[in-house]
């Protein structure tokens, strides 16, 4: 529903377009997240329960998501529901997760967390 003349009358999308933001504290449960993240640092939460050491990735599970993780579950989770198209919002993006530029790269080593940018070429090839 939109307001009439405010300029979205020419939009149109696919009915399986998915919009993908970031939502802080959100549930995950077995996602794999690992072309996006490839540890969750010590202090974070896997199944509800504290972690002291890196986990893997490639099934996770947190009752508390983080932006970024929970943005990267968006991601697979409609990639697996099959969805034609991504619809992303940079205001409602975790800023980490969508990209990374060359100061933060050389700040940040060894950052767990492949931004979007660096993926989604790669996405809209397989879907071909």
């Amino acid at each position: 529903d939109k307001v009439p003349g405010d300029g979205r009358e020419l939009c149109v999308t696919h009915s399986d377009a998915v919009s993908i933001r970031a939502e802080d504290g959100r549930y995950v449960n077995n996602v794999n997240v690992s072309a996006f993240i490839n540890s969750i640092p010590s202090g974070k939460t896997i199944n509800g329960a504290s972690i002291s050491s890196k986990s893997d990735t490639t099934k996770f599970s947190t009752m508390d998501a983080s932006g970024s993780t929970s943005q990267a579950a968006n991601v697979i989770e409609a990639l697996e529901c099959q969805a034609s198209a991504l619809l992303v919002d940079e205001d409602v993006s975790a800023a980490n997760f969508m990209a990374r530029d060359g100061r933060m790269r050389a700040m940040i080593m060894d950052e767990p967390i492949t931004p979007l940018l660096y993926r989604v070429n790669g996405l809209y090839l397989s879907k071909e």
